[in-house]
């Protein structure tokens, strides 16, 4: 909404990078129609939303997308979800809710948590939260590789 969960997204995305994970797409809900997120998301095996508290809920172009993936059904994805409130964040729990219903959804880390900003101590989350996506794309790659 005003920047602060753009900023931890790409700060995120760039640790991916360092760590050789170079098929990186990102979206901004507020900005594109939820159907081109929702196509990609189909394409990918690790999904990060990141989205912001907003009237106790979910931030609504998120929440739109969120219920469009459970409508068709996503399946068999691993689900990163990073949320931000300044005072009272709940739209942690309203994404997770969303998508736990959906079979073989994973969430890999529930505890991302912004307060507007992030701050620079939590620059080490966002290591160890870069490490365990990475860890887990590598470990999909290698499973993908011994089936074909």
């Amino acid at each position: 909404m005003y920047g602060g969960t753009e900023n931890a997204a790409n700060i995120l995305a760039g640790k991916l990078a360092d760590k050789g994970i170079n098929s990186i797409k990102m979206y901004d809900v507020s900005q594109t129609h939820y159907s081109y997120v929702l196509s990609d998301a189909f394409k990918y095996s690790h999904i990060v939303f990141a989205t912001t508290t907003y009237n106790n809920g979910v931030f609504e172009t998120m929440e739109n997308l969120l219920h469009n993936i459970a409508a068709h059904n996503l399946q068999n994805r691993k689900v990163v979800l990073i949320q931000n409130g300044s005072w009272a964040p709940t739209c942690g729990q309203a994404m997770k809710t969303i998508l736990e219903g959906l079979k073989g959804t994973e969430i890999i880390d529930e505890s991302i948590c912004i307060k507007s900003a992030l701050k620079e101590e939590q620059l080490s989350e966002l290591d160890c939260l870069a490490d365990k996506i990475a860890l887990s794309i590598k470990e999909s790659e290698k499973v993908l590789q011994t089936v074909g």
